[in-house]
């Protein structure tokens, strides 16, 4: 019968924002993917998010931006949890970082935060892995 949970294999990727130097090596993330469940986890919190901001609001388009600010920085912090398996990235007193903790999410340069969070994106994207499979090689 056919599998259908997710593979907990990882894959590793090397950052371009960090990269090798003449003392340090390059910097690198090793990556899972969300299974279907911590998926719904992570959009029903954002939904729930959205829902008490509707409520505080009234509805009105004055906190529009800040809730998707609130939303899009929870869902950040989840996929940085859940998503990084290893990785070798430091602060500045060359400490690990802990992507369970958000202040070591939020401490990252924006640069490397965004790379990580795209790398995220593409790895749980399964909308766009899937049209990618379906595409033939002339196109269609």
């Amino acid at each position: 019968m056919p599998r259908a949970i997710v593979s907990k294999t990882t894959e590793t990727f090397e950052l371009t924002t960090v990269p090798k130097s003449d003392e340090d090596e390059a910097g690198f993330v090793e990556l899972r993917r969300l299974s279907y469940g911590e998926k719904l986890r992570k959009d029903a919190e954002a939904m729930k998010m959205k829902f008490a901001m509707d409520s505080a609001t009234g509805g009105a388009s004055k906190g529009a931006e800040a809730e998707v600010s609130l939303i899009n920085e929870q869902v950040t912090l989840v996929e940085f949890a859940k998503c990084i398996m290893a990785h070798n990235l430091t602060d500045e007193n060359d400490r690990p970082l802990n992507f369970q903790k958000p202040d070591d999410v939020r401490k990252l340069d924006p640069r490397v935060g965004d790379e990580i969070s795209s790398l995220i994106g593409d790895m749980n994207d399964f909308e766009k892995q899937a049209k990618a499979q379906s595409v033939d090689g002339s196109g269609k």
